[in-house]
């Protein structure tokens, strides 16, 4: 028996499953539960400011998929940093997505959320772009006005320019002053980290996922 309640988004079209914080003491049922009943799926085991059962996961074939720092920013703590940057980041409309779709597909292949399932729900997401010289540099993704999701630039300066965008909009979308945003950044990362402190971000945690098909 499963002694905690397991929190699990499934989706049976594309095969893919999402847990999260499966306790220690609950993984091995968890995973004869998943090879008895999901053949053929994709199975992301993510985990909180939890201990993972790392071995467990390992032997079973999984691999590391992200390892990441819980970042978080109040209205009240941000610090609005104008880089030279900044006049090159506009806003993804449905008429210029396929600038940004080629950028974020060819830089993350694998990525759950690619440039289709973002089009399909487009207006739960803002995303912002970098364009220089007619091409497209970079980007960063918000999803539903409280989290950063994915952030691509090669430059401190234009990581500052692309994240600001997102936290002006994140922000103007609510009035709450005790709204945060939350940004998952790679713990290996020191560019994104450092961007996201200079803007007022504070650590708060970790996250780490696990992926295995069986």
């Amino acid at each position: 028996m499963i002694k905690k309640d397991v929190e699990m988004f499934v989706d049976g079209n594309e095969k893919y499953i999402q847990l999260n914080d499966v306790d220690m003491q609950d993984i091995e049922k968890v995973w004869e539960n998943l090879l008895a009943n999901y053949p053929g799926f994709v199975i992301d085991f993510c985990f909180h400011n939890t201990l993972a059962p790392e071995k467990f996961l390992l032997e079973a074939g999984a691999f590391v998929l992200d390892n990441c720092i819980e970042m978080r920013l109040l209205e009240k703590d941000f610090v609005d940093l104008p880089t030279n940057a900044t006049g090159n980041v506009l806003p993804v409309t449905i008429s210029n997505f396929a600038d940004f779709a080629t950028c974020h597909d060819n830089a993350h292949p694998d990525m759950y959320w690619n440039s289709q399932r973002i089009l399909a729900d487009f207006d739960a997401w803002d995303v912002f772009m970098m364009q220089q010289h007619g091409k497209t540099t970079g980007y960063a993704i918000m999803r539903g006005g409280t989290e950063i999701y994915c952030v691509l630039a090669d430059s401190l300066d234009d990581k500052i320019a692309l994240i600001s965008a997102a936290i002006k909009k994140g922000f103007i979308a609510d009035a709450d002053s005790n709204k945060d945003l939350l940004f998952m950044v790679d713990r290996d990362n020191f560019t994104e980290v450092g961007a996201a402190m200079h803007l007022g971000f504070r650590r708060e945690g970790y996250h780490i996922a696990y992926r295995v098909k069986i």
